[in-house]
C-alpha cells in the first residue's frame, strides 16, 4: 500500500486478475463521503468470472455496499466507484470481499476520519489600543475545494474566499476591540462533502508602544522679548498606521505658528515639528497631540514643559550719551542684544513734544549690538525702543533722557566754567591798553 498525499493507491494481484482502488479524498471529516475507485482487471487471454464485490464494516456506510460484476473479457477491465463515509473519529477498514469462481478474496480498504481539520492559527501579535491586524493561518493535510472564512465579530473584511486549499493560506482581519475569542465560520467541500465548521482562537494582547513623543526647548531660561524653539519628535511605535495627527499649542504668549497637522504616520516613521513661543511670563507650554487610527478612533497625548522668563528685557540701551550744540541735542548709544536669538526690525526713536526723530537699525543678531545717533530739541525726551522677535510678537521700552535747550547764539563752551574766559578777556583788555599807553608816550 502506497500513500500519497491526495490519493491512496493499492494494487494487489489476485489469481488471474488484479485489484486497485484509490481513495479520495483520503482523509475526511465525520460524515463526510469519500470516494474509493475500484479497478479489477483481467491480463489473461481467457475471460474470468467476478460475482460480486462486497463491502463490510461496522463503522463505515458504503454505497453501494454490494454489486455483482460478472464475466471479464480477456485483457480487459472493470471499473466502478463507492462511497463511504462514518461518524466516528478514527481509522477504520472496510473490508472488500471479492467472489470468484473458486475462491473468495478479502482486501481492506482504510478510511480516515478527522475532525481536527483544517487548522486555523493566529500567527501575529496584537496589540491592545490599537487597530488589531490579526493575520490567520489555515492548513489543511488535504486539498479543500470553495473555501471561505468568516470572522464572526466585527472585523474587516467580513469574509476572506480562499477557493482552493491545498497546504496552508494566510489572511488577514482587521478589527478594533479587545475579544478575548475571536470566532470563525469555514466553509468548503472536502471531496464532494460540503461542510460548515466553526472554530474558535483564544486572542492575547500585548502593550502597545504607542506614538513615542519628544519636546525640547532650545532654551528654558529667557529674556523678557525673546522667542523660543520648541521641538516635538513624534515617532510612530504602533504596528498600524495613524491618520490625521493634530498638533495644538498652548501657552501663555505669542506662537509663530500654534497649530501643525501630518496627515499619515507609518509604522516607525519619525516627524520633526518646530513652533517658534514669545512666552509673556514663567509658565507652562503644552502641545496636545490628537490622532485617528484606521477604524476613526480618536487618540490623545499631551506633552508640557517649564519656561523661565526673566524680567529683563532681551533688548537694552546701554552707554547712553547726550551732547548739546547749536540748539540741538544729539542723544548716542547702543543697543545690546543680550537673548540667544535675532531682534528683527529694531528701532529706536527719541521725542517731546513735538519734536520726533528715528533711528531705524533693522536686524541684530544674538549677543551682538548696534550704535545709533539721533538729534532732539527738547528739554526732556524719551527713548523708545522697539523690536519684533522671531515668533512675530512687538515689544517696546521706554527710557526718559534729560536734556538741556540752548538759547540762540549760546555755545557749548559758555553754558560750563567761565573762569577762564573772564581771565582771558581781562587779560586781553590789559594788553590793549598797554600797548595804547606807549604809543602815546612815543609822540611826545
Amino acid at each position: 500500500m502506497r500513500l500519497i498525499l491526495l490519493t491512496l493507491l493499492l494494487i494487489t494481484p489476485v489469481s488471474a486478475i488484479s485489484v486497485s482502488y484509490e481513495l479520495s479524498p483520503e482523509i475526511v471529516l465525520p460524515n463526510g463521503y469519500a470516494d474509493c475507485l475500484i479497478r479489477i482487471s483481467n491480463p489473461n487471454l481467457n475471460s474470468t468470472n467476478v460475482y460480486s464485490i462486497s463491502f463490510y464494516s461496522s463503522t463505515v456506510e458504503i454505497l453501494p455496499s454490494s454489486i455483482s460484476v460478472g464475466k471479464i473479457a480477456p485483457q480487459s477491465s472493470y471499473t466502478f466507484k463507492v462511497s463511504m463515509k462514518s461518524q466516528i473519529v478514527g481509522r477504520h477498514v472496510v473490508e472488500m470481499q471479492i467472489s470468484l469462481e473458486n475462491e473468495s478474496i478479502t482486501i481492506p480498504i482504510e478510511l480516515v476520519v478527522d475532525d481536527k481539520f483544517p487548522q486555523v492559527a493566529i500567527v501575529s501579535p496584537l496589540y491592545k489600543s490599537e487597530v488589531k491586524n490579526a493575520r490567520i493561518a489555515i492548513s489543511s493535510p488535504v486539498t479543500l475545494r470553495d473555501l471561505r472564512i468568516e470572522a464572526l465579530f466585527n472585523a474587516t473584511p467580513k469574509v476572506h474566499y480562499v477557493g482552493t486549499l491545498s497546504g496552508a493560506e494566510e489572511v488577514d482581519f482587521k478589527f478594533s476591540e479587545e475579544i478575548e475569542e475571536l470566532h470563525f465560520k469555514i466553509s468548503f467541500y472536502n471531496g464532494k462533502s460540503y461542510h460548515e465548521i466553526k472554530r474558535s482562537l483564544k486572542a492575547n494582547y500585548l502593550e502597545s508602544k504607542g506614538l513615542a513623543t519628544n519636546l525640547q526647548l532650545s532654551r528654558d531660561v529667557l529674556f523678557t522679548g525673546e522667542a523660543v524653539n520648541l521641538t516635538l519628535e513624534i515617532t510612530n511605535l504602533r504596528n498600524d498606521e495613524v491618520y490625521l495627527i493634530e498638533v495644538n499649542a498652548i501657552g501663555n504668549g505669542k506662537f509663530a505658528r500654534d497649530y501643525a497637522k501630518i496627515e499619515k504616520l507609518g509604522v516607525g516613521e519619525k516627524k520633526l515639528l518646530n513652533f517658534l513661543f514669545s512666552p509673556r511670563e514663567s509658565g507652562k507650554v503644552e502641545l496636545r497631540i490628537s490622532y485617528y487610527d484606521y477604524f476613526g478612533s480618536k487618540h490623545e497625548i499631551v506633552e508640557s514643559t517649564s519656561i523661565e522668563v526673566l524680567e529683563a528685557k532681551a533688548l537694552q540701551i546701554v552707554n547712553l550719551r547726550t551732547e548739546s550744540a547749536l540748539g540741538k541735542t544729539k542723544i548716542s548709544g547702543e543697543i545690546v542684544n543680550y537673548g540667544y536669538r535675532s531682534a528683527l526690525s529694531v528701532g529706536v526713536s527719541a521725542f517731546c513734544n513735538d519734536s520726533k526723530a528715528d533711528y531705524f537699525i533693522g536686524e541684530i543678531k544674538a549677543n551682538d549690538y548696534e550704535t545709533f545717533d539721533l538729534e532732539v530739541s527738547c528739554r526732556n525726551a524719551t527713548l523708545e525702543l522697539s523690536w519684533w522677535n522671531e515668533a512675530g510678537e512687538r515689544f517696546t521700552t521706554l527710557e526718559s533722557v534729560e536734556v538741556k535747550v540752548f538759547k540762540a547764539g549760546e555755545s557749548y563752551a559758555t553754558q560750563g566754567n567761565t573762569t577762564p574766559l573772564l581771565i582771558a578777556i581781562i587779560a586781553s583788555i590789559a594788553v590793549v591798553a598797554f600797548v595804547i599807553y606807549v604809543a602815546l608816550r612815543h609822540r611826545k
